[in-house]
């Protein structure tokens, strides 16, 4: 299936399930946002996306970006984390690596706190 017939999937998706589609776009992929239980979300990027107006501070802005850039980062340790447990043999390797994940995941909890504040 085409991406752009996956997005239009995704789209009509979201509709159904009762987001509005606004006139707002994505910021990096252009792709129309919806509303989705008061916050916007870019179907094609599949995140939520804060629009920031002008005449806003610009440490606001760049706040956002911070926290969108550690996000990514959480994530890729996460996915090092959960592939380092998979291959484990030794229990206290397993061990350190629960503990880890636990950190990874507690981190990305507070994150979202924190990007929901923004929104």
């Amino acid at each position: 299936m085409s991406r752009d017939k996956k997005q239009i999937e995704r789209m009509a998706e979201l509709l159904r399930s009762g987001a509005t589609m606004t006139s707002e776009h994505c910021p990096e992929c252009d792709t129309p946002l919806f509303r989705v239980k008061g916050q916007l979300m870019c179907p094609k990027c599949n995140k939520p996306v804060v629009i920031v107006r002008e005449g806003e501070e610009q440490s606001t802005i760049m706040t956002l970006s911070i926290l969108g850039s550690l996000e990514k980062t959480l994530l890729l340790k996460l996915q090092k984390s959960d592939q380092e447990l998979q291959e484990a043999e030794d229990p206290e390797k397993a061990r350190e690596v629960g503990t880890l994940l636990n950190i990874w995941l507690e981190a990305i909890e507070r994150l979202k706190r924190v990007q929901r504040s923004f929104s």
